[in-house]
């Protein structure tokens, strides 16, 4: 079998990039749409509109909801058709990024993706979560294209709330953690493929950077102050994270995340559900003590899940048993461990995280 990798064409990242380096976007074409939602419109979306069409490059800015149903889908990709408009810009966060990489590849346009959080590592990769309306996770959708360009700035993320940074650690936490368990299970990447060398080196870097820089990213966001810590944090978050992950695949941290969103609030953010994922994929993988307790402290210091309580579950087993049948759906990856594991064996993993936590 065939080993893959994939990335964006250009990836930059830095302060004040996005009004100062948006001629990047003229070499891709002549009109734009710009998808966005939220305060990002104001931020980001608005202002940028204006300096490409100073730049006379068209572009217009196009509201969409994180709640996007299939006709609504629809009629916005036949009003990007009839606009001539030959790229999409996502701006905003994992939602409406996931949501304008479905309508480029529709629509056939150039991806631009812009984050205003770095709470996901969704913006580098050519893949996008499938949510119901209910909010809950239902599958991945592929595309033949990573994004054309991903712009990352800094002077914009640092003042998101300090919360949504942390979220993406989380996530980015657990990519290094999910690409040895798909190594030891001889399991395969996103796209079905081995998993390269390059995405466990990235996976591994993104958890070095964050271990050694999370602490003093976290403050000088509280700051909204942009230094050396947060600049490698955010790229820890969105391109180390985003391309390891891609090319070294998933397993049971995401499967755990994913089976506990029917469960609780919507408020709960991804990277918050993965944190508590990360810990019971350490325990499912059979690791040390002394590599639990790590995590489990560093997740305390920032504030994270490390507890059913801390997500709003009772420890219920009729109610476990059900997020473990979540778990264990036949499209997770959780089964790119290559193990096999029952409900029974899910809830005590579930019921381990709590005891952990006590002790």
């Amino acid at each position: 079998m065939m080993k893959s990798f994939s990335s964006p064409s250009l990836y930059i990242q830095g302060q004040d990039i996005l009004l100062n380096h948006c001629d990047q976007m003229k070499r891709l074409g002549k009109r734009a749409v710009i998808l966005s939602n939220g305060v990002a419109i104001d931020i980001a979306a608005n202002p940028l509109s204006d300096k490409l069409n100073e730049k006379h490059l068209f572009s217009e800015v196009l509201t969409i909801s994180d709640d996007f149903d299939d006709y609504a889908l629809s009629c916005l990709c036949q009003k990007i058709r009839h606009s001539n408009a030959g790229i999409v810009i996502a701006v905003g966060g994992g939602k409406v990024i996931d949501t304008a990489k479905i309508i480029a590849a529709q629509v056939e346009c150039r991806l631009v993706v812009i984050p205003t959080l770095a709470s996901t590592d969704a913006p580098t990769s050519r893949l996008s979560a499938k949510y119901n309306r209910q909010g809950n996770f239902e599958r991945y959708i592929f595309f033949d294209d990573s994004p054309a360009l991903v712009m990352v700035d800094t002077s914009i993320i640092v003042n998101a709330p300090t919360r949504t940074l942390i979220a993406g650690i989380a996530d980015a936490l657990a990519t290094f953690i999910e690409y040895r368990a798909v190594q030891c299970g001889s399991g395969h990447n996103m796209f079905g493929d081995r998993q390269t060398i390059t995405a466990g080196v990235l996976a591994e870097q993104a958890s070095k950077t964050i271990f050694q820089n999370a602490e003093l990213a976290i403050e000088a966001n509280n700051a909204h102050v942009v230094d050396n810590h947060f600049e490698a944090v955010v790229e820890a978050n969105i391109l180390m994270s985003g391309l390891g992950f891609e090319s070294g695949g998933e397993a049971a941290a995401h499967s755990i995340a994913n089976g506990l969103t029917t469960f609780i609030s919507p408020a709960i953010m991804h990277g918050e559900k993965v944190a508590f994922g990360l810990l019971g994929q350490l325990i499912l993988s059979k690791s040390s003590d002394i590599t639990y307790k790590k995590y489990l402290d560093f997740q305390r210091l920032l504030g994270l899940p490390v507890c059913l309580k801390d997500l709003g579950i009772m420890n219920d087993q009729n109610i476990l048993r059900q997020i473990a049948r979540e778990i264990l759906r036949p499209h997770e990856t959780i089964h790119q461990m290559n193990l096999s594991f029952t409900e029974e064996d899910i809830v005590n993993m579930l019921l381990q995280i709590d005891s952990y936590a006590k002790k």
